[in-house]
């Protein structure tokens, strides 16, 4: 099949990277400084010369991508807060009856799709491979892991089949909500309050007021996705059931077991949010947002601060400067919101 790839960031270039070294036909949709940087110097995948594209067809505008070539399938990797206009856009110009393959983090997104395009077009998938780009076009896998791709579209056999020809290991679920709801117990994980304090995910889980906090996020996601009907199901490479009962162990416990999973597992890689602050937009709303929004019994304190906190960051970055490697500021929100486990700070 050929894809086009709508959003060529670190997602987009590694998807497109790999289909592209597999002999797939691969159009990349990039932002201008992207785009420039793929046109003059290809796209590296990483340090070996086997792994970098010199000459990759990209182009900064989706009527002249669709001109390069008419795609079999599109693969939707840009942020949940640019799912609006990426919906409205692929609405005006794709033709109708080909396929999106929501690779977006986050609840709601696949539901927001389905409004311009129609549900049936809409394949849900996640990928569990930590990358980030370095620079443009220059990527670094950290940790290989795989994708998954839910629902029964009638392209999944042929999708799955031509990703795993490219490299990649492909586990299919039959609910994509409950799939989507265990890669956010992912996505959440020191990634809030790692942003906020300006932490690596080893820093979060060595103090022991900030993995409670942690932990009871963990734990507030973990209730609301059992009151909407979903148990955490694996994901490749991430054992998110393990996660799942182990969030019943003593507090101490999680907190060793989290801090080397988790530093292990994101490598160097900074959390997504923390390059939120101050861009007036974030995934947060759609991470930890998504938990307090769901909620029955409105009852969900850690995933509350570290939504709202995050929220005042995200629409002014001098109020960082706060909460920069300053945990008791954060910790102090905490026990105001309630949440168990953290003391009562007083002024």
């Amino acid at each position: 099949m050929r894809y086009l790839i709508y959003g060529t960031g670190a997602v987009g270039g590694l998807l497109g990277g790999k289909l592209s070294l597999a002999g797939y036909e691969v159009i990349f949709l990039a932002r201008e400084r992207i785009a420039s940087a793929m046109q003059q110097s290809g796209l590296r995948l990483g340090p070996d010369p086997h792994s970098q594209l010199p000459s990759p067809r990209v182009t900064v505008s989706l009527p002249t991508a669709l001109e390069l070539g008419h795609p079999d399938l599109v693969l939707l990797t840009v942020k949940a807060y640019d799912v609006e206009a990426a919906g409205a856009e692929l609405a005006v110009h794709l033709d109708r009856q080909i396929p999106v393959v929501s690779f977006l983090n986050g609840i709601g997104n696949e539901a927001r799709l389905a409004g311009y395009l129609g549900e049936a077009r809409i394949i849900p998938a996640t990928l569990t491979t930590a990358v980030q780009m370095l620079d443009p076009g220059v990527l670094r896998i950290e940790k290989e892991r795989g994708i998954g791709f839910a629902g029964t579209h009638d392209r999944l056999d042929q999708l799955s089949a031509e990703f795993e020809s490219a490299g990649f290991i492909i586990r299919r679920y039959a609910d994509p909500a409950r799939m989507k709801w265990s890669k956010l117990m992912t996505n959440i994980v020191a990634n809030a309050s790692s942003a906020i304090l300006g932490w690596s995910a080893g820093q979060v889980f060595s103090h022991p007021g900030i993995a409670r906090l942690e932990i009871e996020a963990l734990r507030e996601t973990l209730r609301v996705m059992k009151a909407l009907g979903h148990a955490p199901v694996d994901l490749p490479g991430v054992r998110v059931s393990l996660l799942g009962h182990g969030m019943s162990l003593p507090a101490p416990i999680i907190q060793r077991v989290l801090r080397q999973v988790v530093s292990r597992g994101r490598g160097k890689k900074m959390p997504s949010l923390y390059h939120d602050i101050g861009r007036h937009r974030s995934e947060v709303y759609w991470l930890n947002g998504a938990v307090v929004q769901a909620d029955p019994t409105n009852n969900t304190p850690a995933n509350r601060v570290l939504l709202e906190t995050m929220d005042k960051l995200v629409e002014d970055a001098s109020a960082a400067a706060r909460y920069q490697d300053y945990p008791d500021e954060l910790l102090r929100l905490a026990a105001q919101y309630g949440v168990p486990g953290i003391p009562l700070w007083r002024e």
